[in-house]
């Protein structure tokens, strides 16, 4: 059987650059699209790492909104140099069902 590859992106939000990383979420009470910002050094302090991660969630809310995708913090994420949000299944169902009656 092929391994499945993650897609990864080189992008920029709120003027930083970061690689994006796609994954589903494993836990299924939580079902979605992961989010991974890969960050160039590990953040050490738990509240840089969460300013950084409300920078980034008030610049992709303003992006998505208009599409009708709500974002959650990915606070299970156990890497220092991730910081990670989960797009719930419902809002991707929504958004892909909106597109077919476009």
């Amino acid at each position: 059987m092929a391994q499945a590859i993650n897609p990864l992106f080189n992008i920029t939000v709120a003027g930083k650059k970061y690689r994006l990383q796609f994954d589903v979420n494993d836990n299924p009470t939580k079902k979605g699209v992961k989010l991974m910002f890969i960050l160039d050094q590990p953040i050490e302090d738990p509240r840089d790492k969460q300013a950084l991660a409300n920078e980034i969630a008030v610049a992709l809310q303003k992006r998505y909104s208009a599409s009708g995708i709500v974002l959650d913090v990915d606070d299970r994420n156990p890497y220092k140099n991730v910081i990670g949000f989960l797009v719930p299944i419902n809002s991707v169902a929504k958004m892909l069902i909106q597109a077919l009656k476009s």
